[in-house]
């Protein structure tokens, strides 16, 4: 399954920045990652408009991301939809400032 969530409000424009959590369930890390990415998501003015995408590995739709990352996860991919090849991973363990600090760089 994947669920997208989106900031309405029209403050900071980071609408170009993609955030894709890959996870797993019964996992730890992945249950902290996951609050880390919505905590960024949420603060509409600083990142207005930024996407995150989950990604549950173990859904059979999503097998090749099981194949890359079933001993990583959680994966979180930070991209700027505008810029190709700019995506920066974090792997494991998510903290909130170092995710702020890579949205920055990508804007």
């Amino acid at each position: 399954m994947i669920r997208h969530f989106h900031s309405a409000a029209r403050l900071a424009n980071c609408s170009s920045i993609r955030l894709t959590l890959f996870s797993k369930n019964n996992c730890g890390l992945c249950d902290k990652a996951k609050e880390v990415a919505i905590l960024v998501v949420n603060n509409k003015q600083r990142f207005n408009g930024l996407q995150l995408a989950l990604v549950d590995i173990d859904e059979p739709q999503n097998k090749e991301w099981w194949n890359k990352y079933c001993m990583d996860v959680p994966v979180l991919h930070v991209e700027n939809t505008q810029k190709p090849d700019t995506v920066s991973k974090v792997f494991h363990r998510l903290d909130l400032k170092q995710l702020e600090q890579k949205i920055e760089e990508l804007k």
